[in-house]
Parts: structure tokens; sequence; C-alpha cells
């Protein structure tokens, strides 16, 4: 491996035991594989503190169709922000619930607040907002309309 340092880590007899199981279940191959995982994980949550960094993820939506008019709110609320919507998948799971996923992208604040107006709305029963900050910088000028 070109360009990578090599660290020592100190662990306690269990922990590690512990870490060793969760990376089995987990199919990695090796422990510096996991390790680079994690600190990807949390400097990506850093990022996910700053409101103003650009970020793509997802919105996903349950919510019961029958009740009052959800779907024309839920589709109004998303022509309004239709400069933060890619895509959406729409799955009917069963004769009363459906389940939406929107592909998102923009600033962390007008994510937090869309998926926070989305649940909102009366019939939805779930609303959760799932985040990946993109991996370079150069992409915080491309607009929603190239994660297609």
């Amino acid at each position: 491996m070109d360009n990578v340092t090599r660290i020592g880590v100190s662990l306690e007899p269990d922990l590690l035991k512990k870490f060793d199981v969760s990376l089995e279940s987990k199919g990695y191959t090796s422990r510096s594989e996991a390790i680079r995982d994690l600190i990807r994980d949390a400097l990506a949550e850093e990022e996910w503190k700053n409101p103003d960094q650009f970020m793509v993820g997802t919105i996903t939506l349950l919510y019961d169709h029958d009740v009052g008019s959800v779907k024309e709110k839920l589709t109004t609320t998303q022509h309004e922000r239709h400069h933060h919507v890619s895509t959406t998948v729409h799955v009917h799971l069963d004769q009363n619930r459906c389940m939406e996923i929107l592909l998102v992208s923009g600033t962390l604040k007008d994510l937090q607040e869309f998926a926070n107006e989305l649940m909102s709305i009366r019939g939805v029963l779930r609303a959760k907002l799932t985040m990946a900050s993109p991996a370079s910088s150069h992409m915080h000028h491309i607009g929603p309309r190239h994660f297609k």
C-alpha cells in the first residue's frame, strides 16, 4: 500500500474481541479497513454539524395515504422544494401505507427544514433524513439535477 501511514492502537481485550466479532459479521477482511471506515464516518458526522455545508442524501417517508390530503400535501411540498429533489421512489407497502424515498441535495439547514416540513404533514408516520457529504469540494457548485 503506497502512501499509507501505519499507527498503533491500544485496546482492552474485551473491546478488541467485540470489535473483531462486529467486523466478521459485517464482512470486513481487516481491522485497518474497518478503522478507516469508522474514521471517515466520524469526519462526515462533523460536517453534518455545519448548517451551510452542501450535502447529498435521502429523505425516507412512511405515510398513510388515506389520511386527509396527505398525498397532495406531500406533492405540493416537494414541488415547492423541487430544486432540492433529484428523484423519488414510491413503494406501496400495504392497503394504506406507502414509502417514498427522495434523493436530495442542498445545504444541511435547507434539507433539515425540508425533512421537518414533510414530517409535520398529517398522515406522515415517519420522515428520516440520512446525509452523506459529497467527496470533493467541487461538488458544491453542482446542482441537484447532476445527481439523477
